[in-house]
């Protein structure tokens, strides 16, 4: 149909495969046109084009990008390669939805911030956690200052796994989602104090302080063991009217204040509102990104985003004495 928006897809990997193509297969996206699959593994853009619903496949974006001429990009290559990849679909004029990490470094997240910029064509980052619904649930309930209050602190943790090839990648490939929630729910970073304690060359632990623009104060908690998923994560946020809002497992919320409790958690039946894509994020992000493709605005969060929290991350590195240095993690993953 004519009407539908048209998108394409760079990158064809595990994490597409198990994330974006399942998500943008589901009804919440009857309005588009799944156009094209584009990855150098002519065999896997096949296969994943054939299984859901993709019209064209390719293994040279620059050809995919003339010939089918879509609304908008996704581009899920691996942070090392989206700087040169993202830029040149950005500078052609196509709005760009980019997993994260953006890149391995600020230097590269600042590329493409300035290549958007120059270009005024939005790009969105991959944090599907912002949009999760555990997430959202919280941020509604503390952003009513009126009821709840001023945030005064918040304490936050997100364990890692001893997979990661360095210290610095498992910030970047994953705690980096913490910090984009914390930044999410209390604010921009001013002030950055941070320890380590490092037990190899690439496994260890680490706290830092952070003290936001509002002068709230936050701590994080993060490492290399705990093993992966949502069970090493907790969120916890206090008002100046003591009241408390707690994420536990990325599941369930409590909202508490000296006298009252209350929780909330999603119904998981096997229904499409309660499919772990959905509530994980990943439908919301991408529905959140094609709207404001459609209907116009800054997306969230954008790359303008990215780049000040990037810069949050390598502060925090420098801080706790953590080398900033990444190496490719295993398709194990």
């Amino acid at each position: 149909m004519s009407d539908k928006f048209k998108l394409a897809i760079i990158g064809a990997g595990i994490f597409a495969e198990a994330n974006h193509f399942p998500s943008l297969s589901l009804h919440f996206f009857d309005d588009i046109e799944r156009a094209a699959v584009c990855d150098l593994d002519i065999n896997r853009a096949e296969r994943l084009a054939d299984k859901y619903g993709w019209k064209k496949v390719y293994t040279d974006f620059h050809k995919m990008l003339d010939e089918v001429k879509p609304d908008a990009v996704f581009v899920c290559l691996g942070a090392k390669h989206h700087p040169a990849v993202a830029s040149e679909v950005i500078r052609a004029g196509f709005p760009v939805f980019l997993e994260k990490p953006a890149a391995i470094n600020v230097e590269g997240t600042r590329q493409i911030s300035d290549v958007a910029s120059s270009a005024g064509v939005p790009v969105q980052v991959g944090h599907q956690k912002r949009h999760g619904l555990a997430y959202n649930k919280l941020r509604e309930h503390v952003s009513n200052t009126e009821e709840f209050g001023n945030i005064i602190q918040i304490d936050s943790k997100m364990h890692g796994f001893t997979v990661f090839p360095t210290f610095y990648t498992c910030m970047l490939e994953w705690q980096c989602h913490n910090l984009d929630l914390v930044i999410s729910i209390a604010g921009s970073i001013k002030e950055i104090n941070a320890i380590s304690h490092r037990d190899s060359d690439r496994t260890g632990a680490l706290s830092a302080l952070l003290r936001f623009e509002n002068n709230a104060l936050g701590t994080l908690s993060w490492g290399t063991y705990g093993g992966p998923g949502q069970f090493v994560e907790r969120v916890e946020v206090l008002s100046d009217k003591g009241k408390r809002a707690i994420i536990t497992n990325a599941r369930e919320v409590q909202f508490c204040d000296i006298e009252n409790g209350t929780h909330w958690t999603n119904d998981w039946n096997p229904i499409s509102p309660n499919q772990s894509h959905v509530f994980n994020g990943y439908v919301g992000e991408f529905r959140h990104f094609i709207d404001i493709v459609k209907n116009g605005g800054v997306p969230v969060p954008s790359i303008q985003d990215e780049l000040k929290t990037m810069e949050n991350l390598r502060d925090i590195a420098l801080s706790a004495g953590i080398p900033i240095e990444w190496a490719p993690v295993s398709s194990g993953l």
